[in-house]
């Protein structure tokens, strides 16, 4: 009966599931020269446009570092997430890249595909490089070896932008880039190794970025590109294991704080007269790590986003009032009449969904993938679709669900579009078009059903309607000028900004935009008028390359070595090249019964239909086996189900279903969040059938510094025998019928470090912290531990949180140690 209504269960959460994932598309794999692409077949159009990119990067930068590589490089290529983004894999070898596009406010905004594949090739080359020696050891012992990667976040990501401006002149330290360093130069201390390497400022990791450019590109410009070989060279050998402190004092001669004091001079010298903006009366108040940014003006009163970055909160306000708040991500917003629609990131699908904020609470739609909203009146929105990283421009009607179509890419993922913003009654549409690095401003009347693009030689932003046209800032120098635009046009001067702003608004007093000051606040601009001129219209004719031909991916097929890793003994991990496979073989060795053992497991993650993990062992001359098949279903952001089934040998059969309900909020000043996991299991033996049921609840709350962890556990069985199925939690294991437990942990965060230990380990937040376990059955168990915590950020710059002190379990005292990596 039980399995019955399993399958039943099953079948019915297949069909409301939300979201795509790795596993609903199909894959497909083609090759050049030196890469391997796998792609779904979505974005097949763009794989000859980035075989071309990688293999121009492949030869350029092999030119400048050598060519460390044997086998080729994987490129993964998704369209299905509504997120831009690239990852480096240097253990792998490989590199994923999202197609669609970034405007990115910190970096200059180019060609997106020629910009992630250079940086993100850039940091396996760098990261990778070693000696001939260290190759034989990646390439037959281990590629966990990896000297050049133990060094801090700002020199991995700065390298990368670097490297991408030698090969391509792709990057800049352009004047996106300039307030952050202005902001540090202002500061007594500048550059706290608590911001370059932690990324603890207003904007968040973005400064390691930020600095790191700026630092390498110095040292590039002070010594020579030769200087920059050099330090890669001496880091690729067994002296990079010594961290960057050794490569800068044997290429410099000078020490790590020398080279940044000297950065630092320089950099003042050169921007000792520039201009403190004018900070806006709504962002006056707000400290750095706190944002407010995407001005708009609608009915002539201003809305601005804001987020918390140590609350991890958005809200919405208008004018100084907050209208809501959410711990999920707002990305973008529109106001009309009574009506707020909101754009939202759904995290854990990886998609955006549209919201409406109706009589104080969030509305979810139907509507998904949308990157960017605005009204077009009473029940009509302008809307830019993400459609598996192709974008497109359509008028979605909310009463009938009709889509009009207004302009879509057909270039691919060559042609990216964004900022999207409509006039007050809905007849002009304005987006911005980015084709292969070059900008476009597009303007469509839904009165005549025309569409218009202007070409605009400098980098600007599209912002708010006004009685005329709309506003406009472009590049000026290292700032911004403002500009109305007609609809014939015309760009006509407003006012101006000493620095970078975006999405500018009209309000009573002047104008005002998005902009950095010590964090992201909305600047006031000045009086002060740039030059009118006009648009050129044009006419664009692009159309995409012939998508590739390319054969079915097989990821059972197609294995690649790691290393060896102590698992159950010593054992060889393989992955397939996407890393949703993998395969573990290895074997042990029993001293108490001189026995060895052997084991072979197959795992699956995200790739076919359901999960799966396949294990054949041998041990104290017994055979077993175990296949876990499990799949869990995303409802919504807060509503998942799932189900797992078990068969082993000696015979043993489990099947079980559960659900999973999770929310977060503001609460008392801070973030709380809850999960509650409810697991119903039926378990057979060859002797006895024994059905439990498990509740978990957990809870946690953070403000400030001060963390409060705490689950309740609690389980029941119906059967003759609960030691079939024995709870095992804390270290504590118990076999009655009913068990109940209670896990309550505080940490309180004392200070943040900031000490650097020859640029090998950064010390970053401290604290001290207490927990207290108990485990109620058949006995009573519990254990009460005291303990200090630090973040450490070691091993390719990742954090490491350690935890170390003394405990009492059953009056028993014991040292406590615990870690964790935190990414």
């Amino acid at each position: 009966m039980f399995r019955r209504y399993m399958l039943v269960f099953v079948l019915l959460i297949s069909i409301i599931v939300s979201g795509y994932s790795f596993r609903d598309l199909d894959w497909l794999k083609h090759e050049s020269e030196h890469f391997v692409y796998i792609y779904h077949d979505e974005v097949a159009g763009s794989v000859s446009q980035i075989e071309e990119i990688a293999e121009n990067a492949f030869l350029g930068l092999s030119e400048l570092l050598g060519n460390p590589f044997r086998d080729k490089i994987s490129i993964l290529i998704g369209g299905y997430e509504d997120r831009s983004n690239g990852l480096a894999n240097p253990i792998m070898e490989s590199i994923y890249i999202m197609t669609i596009g970034l405007d990115y406010p910190y970096r200059n905004d180019g060609f997106w595909l020629e910009e992630v594949i250079t940086h993100e090739l850039s940091h396996l080359f760098q990261m990778t490089a070693t000696t001939p020696v260290g190759n034989f050891l990646r390439n037959y012992f281990s590629r966990l070896y990896l000297p050049n990667a133990l060094q801090p976040m700002w020199f991995t990501e700065g390298f990368a932008q670097l490297g991408s401006e030698l090969i391509g002149d792709l990057y800049e330290y352009d004047y996106r880039r300039l307030p952050f360093l202005w902001d540090q130069l202002d500061k007594e201390d500048s550059f706290l190794e608590e911001t370059v390497v932690s990324g603890y400022s207003g904007i968040g990791g973005e400064a390691y970025y930020n600095y790191g450019y700026a630092f390498l590109t110095f040292l590039y410009e002070t010594y020579g590109f030769e200087s920059i070989q050099e330090l890669v060279k001496i880091k690729s050998g067994i002296l990079g294991f010594a961290g960057v402190e050794v490569a800068f004092r044997m290429v410099y001669e000078k020490s790590y704080e020398e080279l940044k004091a000297e950065f630092i001079e320089i950099q003042t010298h050169r921007w000792k007269e520039i201009e403190v903006p004018t900070i806006n009366k709504y962002s006056q108040k707000i400290e750095e790590f706190v944002s407010h940014f995407r001005p708009k003006n609608y009915s002539g009163g201003l809305y601005y986003l804001a987020y918390d970055r140590e609350m991890r909160c958005y809200s919405l306000y208008k004018e100084g009032t907050e209208i809501l708040n959410s711990t999920m991500e707002i990305l973008d917003f529109s106001v009309f009449e009574n009506e707020i629609a909101l754009l939202v990131f759904e995290r854990e699908v990886s998609e955006t969904r549209l919201y409406f904020f109706r009589e104080g609470k969030l509305e979810r739609t139907k509507h998904a993938h949308l990157l960017g909203i605005d009204f077009l009146g009473k029940d009509r929105l302008v809307v830019l679709k993400n459609n598996f990283g192709i974008p497109s421009v359509e008028i979605l009607s909310l009463r009938n669900e009709r889509i009009t179509p207004i302009f879509e890419s057909s270039a691919g993922a060559e042609m990216q579009i964004d900022n999207l913003r409509a006039s007050l009654e809905g007849t002009l549409v304005a987006f911005r078009v980015n084709i292969l690095g070059s900008k476009y401003l597009a303007l469509y009347s839904s009165i005549d059903e025309n569409l218009n693009l202007f070409e605009v030689t400098k980098d600007f932003s599209i912002g708010s309607w006004t009685a005329n046209g709309f506003l406009i800032s472009i590049q000026n120098g290292v700032g911004s000028g403002i500009y109305l635009l007609t609809p014939g046009g015309k760009m006509s001067g407003q006012a101006s900004f000493a620095r970078y702003v975006r999405e500018p608004a009209r309000i009573r007093d002047g104008f005002v935009a998005a902009g950095q000051f010590h964090g992201n606040k909305l600047l006031q601009a000045s009086d002060t008028k740039p030059a009118d001129f006009e648009l050129d219209a044009v006419e664009i004719d692009f159309h995409s390359a012939e998508p590739v031909e390319g054969t079915k991916y097989d990821g059972f097929a197609n294995w690649k070595f790691i290393s060896p890793i102590p698992y159950k003994g010593l054992s060889v991990l393989f992955t397939d090249l996407t890393f949703h496979n993998k395969l573990i073989a290895g074997g042990s060795f029993n001293f108490e019964t001189m026995q060895p053992g052997l084991h072979i497991e197959l795992l699956s993650e995200d790739y076919a239909p359901v999960d799966f993990a396949l294990s054949v062992a041998f041990s104290d001359l017994r055979p077993q086996a175990s296949l876990d098949a499990y799949r869990q279903y995303r409802i919504n952001p807060k509503l998942s189900f799932g189900w797992r089934a078990r068969f082993e040998y000696p015979l043993r059969v489990s099947g079980s279903v559960n659900a999973i309900l999770q929310d977060s909020s503001a609460l008392y000043g801070g973030q709380a969040s809850l999960e509650t996991l409810i697991n119903i299991r039926d378990t057979q033996t060859a002797t006895s059938n024994l059905v439990d049921v498990g509740i978990n609840v957990d809870f946690d709350w953070k403000r400030g510094g001060f963390t409060i962890d705490s689950t309740i556990f609690s389980r029941v069985t119906f059967g003759a025998d609960p030691s079939v199925v024995p709870v095992e939690m804390w270290d504590f294991r118990d076999t009655s019928n009913i068990v109940v437990g209670l896990s309550v942990s505080s940490d309180y965060a004392v200070s943040r470090r900031g000490i650097n230990l020859l640029n090998l380990v950064h010390l970053s937040e401290e604290g001290i912290g207490a927990k207290i376990d108990l485990l109620i059955g058949s006995r009573f168990s519990w254990r009460l531990a005291l303990y200090k915590f630090e973040t450490a950020y070691l091993y390719a710059a990742y954090p490491i949180d350690i935890r170390m002190g003394v405990m009492l379990q059953n009056m028993k005292p014991l040292p406590y140690f615990e870690f964790r990596l935190l990414y």
